[in-house]
Protein backbone atom coordinates (compact mmCIF):
# COMPACT_ATOMS: atom_id res chain seq x y z
CA UNK A 1 0.00 0.00 0.00
CA UNK A 2 0.91 3.61 -0.80
CA UNK A 3 2.47 5.59 1.91
CA UNK A 4 0.03 8.89 1.38
CA UNK A 5 1.58 10.44 4.02
CA UNK A 6 1.48 14.09 1.38
CA UNK A 7 -0.96 16.35 0.02
CA UNK A 8 -0.45 18.60 -2.98
CA UNK A 9 -2.73 21.00 -0.94
CA UNK A 10 1.20 21.43 0.55
CA UNK A 11 2.37 22.78 -2.50
CA UNK A 12 3.18 26.47 -2.89
CA UNK A 13 2.14 28.89 -5.97
CA UNK A 14 2.89 27.86 -8.84
CA UNK A 15 2.31 31.25 -10.59
CA UNK A 16 4.59 31.78 -13.49
CA UNK A 17 5.53 28.45 -13.73
CA UNK A 18 5.00 26.42 -16.66
CA UNK A 19 4.92 22.59 -17.26
CA UNK A 20 4.07 19.92 -19.68
CA UNK A 21 2.34 16.28 -18.70
CA UNK A 22 1.60 13.83 -21.01
CA UNK A 23 -1.19 11.99 -21.15
CA UNK A 24 -3.23 14.64 -19.20
CA UNK A 25 -7.12 13.39 -20.33
CA UNK A 26 -6.80 10.52 -18.32
CA UNK A 27 -5.73 8.68 -15.00
CA UNK A 28 -3.33 9.91 -12.67
CA UNK A 29 -2.26 13.23 -16.02
CA UNK A 30 -5.30 14.48 -15.76
CA UNK A 31 -4.86 14.88 -11.84
CA UNK A 32 -1.72 16.10 -12.20
CA UNK A 33 -2.97 18.82 -14.32
CA UNK A 34 -5.58 19.57 -12.57
CA UNK A 35 -3.16 19.91 -9.16
CA UNK A 36 -0.36 21.79 -11.34
CA UNK A 37 -3.60 24.17 -12.37
CA UNK A 38 -4.98 24.75 -9.31
CA UNK A 39 -1.43 26.23 -7.82
CA UNK A 40 -1.82 28.65 -10.60
CA UNK A 41 0.35 26.66 -13.05
CA UNK A 42 0.37 26.84 -16.74
CA UNK A 43 -0.17 23.85 -18.05
CA UNK A 44 0.32 21.62 -21.33
CA UNK A 45 -1.09 18.53 -21.45
CA UNK A 46 -0.84 16.34 -24.28
CA UNK A 47 -3.58 14.04 -25.78
CA UNK A 48 -4.09 11.35 -28.25
CA UNK A 49 -6.60 13.15 -30.13
CA UNK A 50 -8.15 16.74 -30.22
CA UNK A 51 -11.26 14.99 -28.96
CA UNK A 52 -10.14 13.44 -25.82
CA UNK A 53 -8.21 16.78 -25.04
CA UNK A 54 -11.59 19.30 -25.99
CA UNK A 55 -13.39 16.85 -23.66
CA UNK A 56 -10.87 16.76 -20.66
CA UNK A 57 -9.95 20.84 -20.89
CA UNK A 58 -13.78 21.33 -19.95
CA UNK A 59 -13.93 18.95 -17.53
CA UNK A 60 -11.30 19.86 -15.80
CA UNK A 61 -12.06 23.86 -16.26
CA UNK A 62 -15.76 22.94 -14.90
CA UNK A 63 -14.30 21.14 -11.29
CA UNK A 64 -11.50 23.61 -10.99
CA UNK A 65 -14.02 25.93 -11.33
CA UNK A 66 -16.94 24.65 -9.20
CA UNK A 67 -14.21 24.39 -5.97
CA UNK A 68 -12.39 27.38 -6.52
CA UNK A 69 -14.54 29.76 -8.09
CA UNK A 70 -11.89 32.35 -7.67
CA UNK A 71 -9.39 30.70 -9.81
CA UNK A 72 -8.80 30.31 -13.82
CA UNK A 73 -7.46 27.53 -14.83
CA UNK A 74 -4.85 28.08 -17.62
CA UNK A 75 -4.51 24.78 -19.26
CA UNK A 76 -3.87 24.11 -22.97
CA UNK A 77 -4.46 20.85 -24.63
CA UNK A 78 -1.58 19.37 -27.44
CA UNK A 79 -2.98 16.47 -29.21
CA UNK A 80 0.10 13.82 -29.46
CA UNK A 81 -0.11 10.90 -30.44
CA UNK A 82 2.63 8.87 -29.19
CA UNK A 83 2.78 6.17 -31.42
CA UNK A 84 4.24 8.92 -34.07
CA UNK A 85 7.02 10.26 -34.00
CA UNK A 86 6.38 12.79 -36.55
CA UNK A 87 3.34 13.21 -33.90
CA UNK A 88 5.35 13.94 -31.06
CA UNK A 89 7.86 16.54 -33.11
CA UNK A 90 4.71 18.73 -34.30
CA UNK A 91 3.74 18.76 -31.00
CA UNK A 92 6.87 19.77 -29.38
CA UNK A 93 7.33 22.69 -32.00
CA UNK A 94 3.69 23.88 -31.06
CA UNK A 95 4.61 24.15 -27.49
CA UNK A 96 8.07 25.63 -28.16
CA UNK A 97 6.22 28.50 -30.49
CA UNK A 98 3.90 29.24 -27.08
CA UNK A 99 6.01 29.66 -24.32
CA UNK A 100 9.49 30.99 -23.64
CA UNK A 101 9.87 29.15 -20.11
CA UNK A 102 9.98 25.86 -18.82
CA UNK A 103 9.81 24.59 -15.49
CA UNK A 104 8.93 20.91 -15.50
CA UNK A 105 7.92 17.59 -17.77
CA UNK A 106 5.86 15.37 -16.26
CA UNK A 107 6.18 12.23 -18.77
CA UNK A 108 3.32 10.51 -17.54
CA UNK A 109 1.08 8.41 -20.38
CA UNK A 110 1.66 4.94 -20.89
CA UNK A 111 0.35 1.51 -21.82
CA UNK A 112 0.61 -1.59 -19.88
CA UNK A 113 0.58 -5.02 -20.67
CA UNK A 114 -1.10 -4.47 -23.89
CA UNK A 115 -1.13 -7.11 -26.93
CA UNK A 116 1.90 -7.28 -29.32
CA UNK A 117 1.65 -4.13 -32.10
CA UNK A 118 3.79 -2.28 -34.37
CA UNK A 119 3.93 1.60 -34.67
CA UNK A 120 4.36 3.35 -37.81
CA UNK A 121 7.74 4.08 -36.78
CA UNK A 122 8.67 0.50 -36.53
CA UNK A 123 9.19 -0.13 -32.71
CA UNK A 124 6.87 -2.20 -30.45
CA UNK A 125 4.01 -0.03 -29.19
CA UNK A 126 5.14 -0.14 -25.57
CA UNK A 127 8.95 0.85 -26.26
CA UNK A 128 7.81 3.31 -27.94
CA UNK A 129 4.39 4.99 -26.12
CA UNK A 130 6.45 4.51 -22.76
CA UNK A 131 10.23 5.59 -23.66
CA UNK A 132 10.85 6.70 -27.21
CA UNK A 133 8.52 9.30 -27.56
CA UNK A 134 8.92 10.65 -24.35
CA UNK A 135 12.56 10.66 -24.86
CA UNK A 136 12.26 12.77 -27.95
CA UNK A 137 9.88 15.47 -26.53
CA UNK A 138 12.07 15.73 -23.65
CA UNK A 139 15.27 15.89 -25.84
CA UNK A 140 13.30 18.79 -28.13
CA UNK A 141 12.84 20.29 -25.33
CA UNK A 142 16.09 20.43 -23.18
CA UNK A 143 17.40 24.13 -24.54
CA UNK A 144 14.27 25.83 -23.19
CA UNK A 145 14.47 24.09 -19.70
CA UNK A 146 18.71 24.73 -19.72
CA UNK A 147 17.44 28.55 -20.29
CA UNK A 148 14.76 28.58 -17.84
CA UNK A 149 16.99 27.05 -15.01
CA UNK A 150 19.73 29.46 -16.08
CA UNK A 151 17.37 32.35 -15.47
CA UNK A 152 15.77 31.07 -12.42
CA UNK A 153 16.91 32.64 -9.17
CA UNK A 154 15.52 29.25 -7.30
CA UNK A 155 17.95 26.42 -8.64
CA UNK A 156 16.24 23.31 -8.48
CA UNK A 157 13.05 24.41 -9.92
CA UNK A 158 13.19 23.46 -13.67
CA UNK A 159 12.58 19.28 -13.30
CA UNK A 160 11.85 16.36 -15.40
CA UNK A 161 9.54 13.41 -13.92
CA UNK A 162 9.56 10.18 -15.64
CA UNK A 163 6.36 8.04 -14.63
CA UNK A 164 8.15 4.63 -13.87
CA UNK A 165 6.96 1.63 -12.28
CA UNK A 166 7.36 -1.14 -9.89
CA UNK A 167 7.13 -3.48 -13.34
CA UNK A 168 10.70 -2.09 -14.46
CA UNK A 169 11.77 -5.40 -13.05
CA UNK A 170 10.29 -7.35 -15.28
CA UNK A 171 12.69 -6.89 -17.50
CA UNK A 172 15.15 -9.17 -19.86
CA UNK A 173 17.63 -9.90 -17.83
CA UNK A 174 20.12 -7.86 -20.15
CA UNK A 175 18.21 -4.87 -18.99
CA UNK A 176 17.58 -3.98 -22.74
CA UNK A 177 17.59 -5.83 -26.05
CA UNK A 178 19.26 -3.81 -28.37
CA UNK A 179 19.01 -6.60 -31.03
CA UNK A 180 15.62 -6.88 -30.74
CA UNK A 181 13.62 -4.16 -28.80
CA UNK A 182 10.46 -5.30 -29.45
CA UNK A 183 11.14 -8.54 -27.93
CA UNK A 184 9.24 -10.13 -30.88
CA UNK A 185 9.46 -13.65 -28.75
CA UNK A 186 8.52 -12.46 -25.40
CA UNK A 187 5.36 -12.04 -23.05
CA UNK A 188 3.57 -8.83 -22.86
CA UNK A 189 4.38 -7.74 -19.08
CA UNK A 190 8.07 -8.56 -20.40
CA UNK A 191 8.04 -5.51 -22.81
CA UNK A 192 6.39 -3.24 -20.47
CA UNK A 193 9.03 -4.13 -18.42
CA UNK A 194 11.45 -2.83 -20.41
CA UNK A 195 9.92 0.28 -21.42
CA UNK A 196 9.25 1.23 -17.19
CA UNK A 197 13.23 -0.12 -16.75
CA UNK A 198 13.62 2.98 -19.84
CA UNK A 199 11.97 5.43 -18.02
CA UNK A 200 14.56 5.05 -15.33
CA UNK A 201 17.62 4.88 -17.31
CA UNK A 202 16.22 7.89 -19.37
CA UNK A 203 16.19 9.75 -15.56
CA UNK A 204 19.82 8.28 -14.48
CA UNK A 205 20.72 9.46 -18.03
CA UNK A 206 19.37 12.99 -17.30
CA UNK A 207 21.03 13.72 -14.14
CA UNK A 208 24.36 12.94 -15.17
CA UNK A 209 24.40 15.13 -17.81
CA UNK A 210 22.97 18.08 -15.46
CA UNK A 211 23.74 17.60 -12.49
CA UNK A 212 27.61 17.16 -12.65
CA UNK A 213 29.87 18.70 -9.95
CA UNK A 214 31.05 21.28 -12.17
CA UNK A 215 27.69 22.38 -13.25
CA UNK A 216 26.29 25.74 -11.89
CA UNK A 217 23.55 25.12 -9.03
CA UNK A 218 21.53 27.51 -11.43
CA UNK A 219 22.15 25.61 -14.50
CA UNK A 220 21.42 22.37 -12.96
CA UNK A 221 18.07 20.25 -13.98
CA UNK A 222 16.68 17.76 -11.66
CA UNK A 223 15.81 14.38 -12.84
CA UNK A 224 13.33 11.75 -11.05
CA UNK A 225 11.81 8.67 -11.94
CA UNK A 226 8.88 7.04 -10.06
CA UNK A 227 6.14 3.99 -8.89
CA UNK A 228 3.32 6.18 -9.18
CA UNK A 229 1.06 3.55 -6.79
CA UNK A 230 -0.96 0.45 -7.65
CA UNK A 231 -3.71 2.94 -9.49
CA UNK A 232 -7.03 1.79 -10.35
CA UNK A 233 -7.11 3.30 -13.81
CA UNK A 234 -8.37 2.24 -17.35
CA UNK A 235 -4.60 0.64 -17.82
CA UNK A 236 -5.56 -1.85 -15.23
CA UNK A 237 -8.96 -3.05 -17.63
CA UNK A 238 -6.89 -3.30 -20.84
CA UNK A 239 -3.74 -5.23 -20.08
CA UNK A 240 -3.32 -8.58 -19.40
CA UNK A 241 -4.05 -10.15 -16.19
CA UNK A 242 -7.49 -7.70 -16.10
CA UNK A 243 -9.77 -10.43 -14.53
CA UNK A 244 -7.92 -9.68 -11.52
CA UNK A 245 -9.23 -6.04 -11.39
CA UNK A 246 -12.04 -6.50 -9.23
CA UNK A 247 -10.48 -8.81 -6.82
CA UNK A 248 -7.82 -7.11 -6.11
CA UNK A 249 -10.23 -3.84 -5.37
CA UNK A 250 -12.05 -5.67 -2.78
CA UNK A 251 -9.03 -6.87 -1.25
CA UNK A 252 -7.98 -2.77 -1.74
CA UNK A 253 -5.12 -3.05 -3.11
CA UNK A 254 -5.26 -0.12 -5.01
CA UNK A 255 -5.03 3.77 -4.94
CA UNK A 256 -7.32 6.20 -6.81
CA UNK A 257 -5.64 7.82 -9.69
CA UNK A 258 -5.84 10.92 -8.18
CA UNK A 259 -4.02 9.64 -5.18
CA UNK A 260 -2.18 7.85 -7.91
CA UNK A 261 -0.60 11.55 -9.06
CA UNK A 262 0.37 12.73 -5.65
CA UNK A 263 4.16 11.27 -6.42
CA UNK A 264 4.62 13.17 -9.79
CA UNK A 265 2.92 16.24 -7.89
CA UNK A 266 5.28 15.55 -5.06
CA UNK A 267 8.33 15.05 -7.79
CA UNK A 268 7.78 18.23 -9.86
CA UNK A 269 6.76 20.56 -8.14
CA UNK A 270 7.45 20.41 -3.79
CA UNK A 271 10.00 22.04 -2.42
CA UNK A 272 11.16 19.29 -0.66
CA UNK A 273 12.83 18.04 -3.75
CA UNK A 274 16.59 19.14 -3.66
CA UNK A 275 19.54 19.16 -6.06
CA UNK A 276 20.78 15.90 -3.57
CA UNK A 277 17.71 13.51 -4.61
CA UNK A 278 18.18 14.01 -8.46
CA UNK A 279 18.81 10.96 -10.63
CA UNK A 280 17.24 8.56 -7.46
CA UNK A 281 13.62 6.37 -7.73
CA UNK A 282 10.49 7.41 -5.29
CA UNK A 283 7.83 5.35 -4.20
CA UNK A 284 4.37 6.76 -3.35
CA UNK A 285 4.85 9.68 -1.70
CA UNK A 286 8.39 11.15 -2.11
CA UNK A 287 9.86 7.99 -0.64
CA UNK A 288 12.94 7.05 -1.67
CA UNK A 289 13.47 3.03 -2.99
CA UNK A 290 16.48 1.85 -4.79
CA UNK A 291 15.61 0.21 -8.20
CA UNK A 292 16.58 -3.30 -9.74
CA UNK A 293 20.17 -3.43 -10.33
CA UNK A 294 19.51 -3.22 -14.19
CA UNK A 295 18.10 0.47 -13.61
CA UNK A 296 21.56 1.60 -11.57
CA UNK A 297 23.83 0.66 -14.16
CA UNK A 298 25.36 3.25 -15.64
CA UNK A 299 27.20 1.98 -18.33
CA UNK A 300 23.25 0.60 -19.58
CA UNK A 301 22.12 3.66 -19.51
CA UNK A 302 24.66 5.81 -21.50
CA UNK A 303 24.33 2.89 -23.78
CA UNK A 304 20.38 3.49 -23.87
CA UNK A 305 20.92 7.08 -24.47
CA UNK A 306 23.32 6.77 -27.27
CA UNK A 307 21.68 4.16 -28.97
CA UNK A 308 18.19 6.21 -28.90
CA UNK A 309 19.96 8.96 -30.16
CA UNK A 310 21.49 7.32 -33.07
CA UNK A 311 17.89 6.26 -33.53
CA UNK A 312 15.77 9.10 -33.74
CA UNK A 313 18.97 10.91 -35.72
CA UNK A 314 19.14 8.47 -38.34
CA UNK A 315 15.27 9.35 -39.06
CA UNK A 316 15.89 13.12 -39.28
CA UNK A 317 13.97 13.32 -35.84
CA UNK A 318 16.91 15.59 -34.00
CA UNK A 319 17.54 18.12 -36.74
Amino acid sequence: MARLNWSPSSLPSLKKRTYIVTGGNTGIGYWTVHHLALHGATVFMTCRTEEKGKAALAALQSSIKQSNPSITPDIRSVTMDLMSLRSVREATTKILSEITQLHGIVNSAGIMATPYAMSEDDYESQFQTNYLSHWLLTYLLLPLLESTAAASNEPGTVRIVNVSSIGHTAAPKEGINFADTALTGSFTFRRYGQSKLANILHAKSLHARYNRATTSSSNKILALSLHPGNVDTQLNTQSWGAALVPVLRCLGVYITPEEGSFNSLWAVASPQVTVGISGEYFVPVGVKKEPSKLARDAQLADKLWNWTEQELRSKGLLQ
